[in-house]
């Protein structure tokens, strides 16, 4: 009798596992099938195809230059131009992503980032880009920032720190991929040329998955985000209103979890906001060394072709840096996180001034290098989530993004000018490297003095 009782109690035990772990195969077949995953692949398409336009750009500035007699920063500061309208027109963000269909709005957006690109191969006078870059510019914001922190945000509850850096670093393989073509190009048929080739080969990759395949909401296709079955205690993340900026929530339970953090209204009022501004504008300017790789490398002796390989190289680096930082950040925290890659940026700039005439030290630095783009892509929007939470994540990174984003297009041109002026790349180069230390002091700073705010 007592047997029975035991086996009776073993068979119930085993049926409630055998239970459970029919459901729990259902939930991931389901999930491994989610329209989530589709929607990733889209995303990793437009950063392939940003990154195609965006980080290649540094191998038109020595021909055109030398063709047409602009001075380097002269013609850089089109990308400067292109930040200015980038920011101005991130005001109407909101109202555009709550009057237009998502595949609509991005097709036009990046349609036009194409077109500019290919009218580039017509241009004979240095206001021409300007008027181009002011135009990109002001349709860039849906682009940039609806795809793909926007977007993924809203589509995985679970994952989505892992699968928004899969995501943004595929900028760097478009780079990677587009800068050696560029290079032959160039050099065979000529920079105007390339231009052209450019915006094909970006608009080919985008334009399919942009149309056809991007939502913006789990909503619109009827489904939730991925994750959501798992328990909210195990998520720890937000889902995101593109419309307003804000958090949301799928449950109550959710609610408790997802909106923990430091007010927007209690963030910009304090000296840790303060020192993340500056922290964002440090990030932007670091941004604009690997573009001129190509043209460091041919002002110390080598090729066009040779030089060329020296960006494709820090665009190899930029994917594997984003990848490395969202796995420290994880295991580590933001602090780490935000430590490496500053260290990450002292390194690269110390080896390129060290390898001048020594190849292996300049391939390690430009592989570096790719590091400096992840800072403000990357590395400064996991800072931020670190240091304020996740209650108004949305509305404080969009703020801080006006400063990143407008430095990461003042960075080009400014290393361009001290070239100008000085004759020579060691000067933007030191200045990096002290701008590098600096940063280190102002996370420390951020970090301290944001543990006097109250989360809520």
């Amino acid at each position: 009798m007592f047997n029975s009782k035991i086996m009776a109690d073993l068979t119930s035990f085993y049926k409630e596992l055998h239970s459970r772990d029919i459901n729990t195969r259902n939930r991931l077949r389901h999930m491994k099938k989610h329209y989530g995953w589709a929607v990733l692949v889209a995303c990793c398409a437009m950063m392939l195809g940003l990154g195609m336009t965006t980080n290649a750009i540094g191998q038109y500035f020595v021909p055109v230059t030398y063709d047409l007699g602009f001075g380097m920063g002269e013609f850089t500061s089109y990308y400067a131009v292109r930040g200015v309208f980038l920011v101005a027109s991130m005001t109407v963000l909101n109202r555009l992503l709550k009057r237009f269909d998502t595949r609509v709005l991005l097709t036009i957006c990046f349609s036009i980032q194409v077109l500019c690109t290919a009218l580039m191969g017509t241009f004979n006078q240095v206001w021409q880009w300007y008027l181009a870059g002011a135009v990109m510019g002001a349709f860039l914001p849906p682009v940039y920032f609806v795809i793909p922190p926007i977007v993924l945000s809203n589509w995985f509850m679970k994952k989505k720190g892992f699968v928004i850096g899969i995501a943004l670093a595929f900028t760097g393989v478009g780079g990677a991929i587009m800068n050696p073509i560029l290079a032959s190009i160039i050099e065979s048929h000529g920079w105007r040329t390339a231009y052209f080739a450019n915006a094909i080969f970006a608009g080919a990759v985008v334009l399919p998955f942009v149309m056809f395949v991007i939502r913006l909401n789990p909503s619109d296709k009827g489904l939730k985000p991925y994750g959501y079955e798992t328990p909210p205690e195990q998520l720890g993340n937000d889902v995101v209103d593109a419309a307003s900026g804000a958090a949301v929530t799928t449950d109550a339970n959710a609610d408790l979890n997802m909106h923990k953090g430091v007010s927007r209204e209690t963030a910009v009022r304090s000296l840790s906001f303060i020192a993340m501004v500056l922290l964002f504008i440090a990030a932007g300017f670091f941004a604009g060394f690997p573009q001129h790789l190509t043209a460091y490398g041919i002002f110390i002796g080598y090729s066009a072709t040779m030089a060329s390989l020296f960006l494709s190289l820090s665009m190899v680096g930029n994917f594997t840096s984003k990848l490395a930082l969202g796995y420290i950040n994880d295991k580590f925290g933001g602090k780490a996180m935000f430590f490496s890659s500053l260290g990450l940026t002292a390194a690269s700039l110390l080896l390129l001034l060290a390898g001048f005439g020594f190849l292996p030290l300049l391939i390690l630095g430009s592989l570096f290098a790719g590091g400096l783009l992840s800072i403000s892509s990357v590395a400064a929007p996991l800072l931020v989530h670190t240091v304020y939470g996740s209650r108004d994540y949305a509305r404080i990174f969009v703020l801080l993004a006006l400063f990143s984003n407008l430095f990461v297009s003042f960075g080009p041109p400014i290393v361009g000018f001290m070239f100008d002026v000085s004759g020579s790349y060691v000067i933007p180069f030191v200045v990096g490297v002290v701008a590098a230390g600096v940063a280190m002091v102002l996370t420390v700073a951020s970090i301290k003095t944001s543990k006097r705010l109250t989360w809520s």
